[in-house]
């Protein structure tokens, strides 16, 4: 039987700095770490192409939705991010293009690329 995981991890922008929920304890579940340091890494990599070009976003929240494989090792199969960034948003076109940086940037979404297909996804509101 496929497993299947979703996960929601939110980061909060506060005086200029994200911060991050702390990692759950997933010692004996480490498949469920690293979706955990995936949706970290993301925020973490979105974050600083936004602060970059000077957009004030408030608050990321990332679903990661993944699917592993029957067979051994059971890795992942697909990965589906979504991705939802609060604030000040009237630049979508700009927050768009650096949505589509983040496999670029973030070495923990290309390590696991290598191996799965990651569809993105993005919402955008307004606060």
């Amino acid at each position: 039987m496929q497993q299947r995981l979703t996960i929601d991890v939110t980061g909060d922008v506060h005086d200029g700095v994200l911060r991050l929920p702390a990692l759950p304890d997933v010692a004996h579940q480490p498949m469920v770490g690293l979706m955990y340091l995936l949706a970290h890494c993301t925020m973490l990599t979105f974050d600083g192409i936004c602060r970059r070009q000077r957009m004030r976003i408030t608050q990321y929240v990332c679903t990661i939705t993944a699917q592993q494989r029957e067979i051994h090792p059971q890795i992942y199969e697909t990965i589906a991010l979504q991705m939802e960034v609060r604030g000040d948003v009237a630049h979508t076109q700009r927050i768009t293009h650096g949505f589509h940086l983040i496999p670029k940037y973030c070495p923990v979404h290309a390590t696991l690329a290598a191996t799965c297909v990651i569809t993105h996804h993005l919402t955008m509101t307004e606060v």
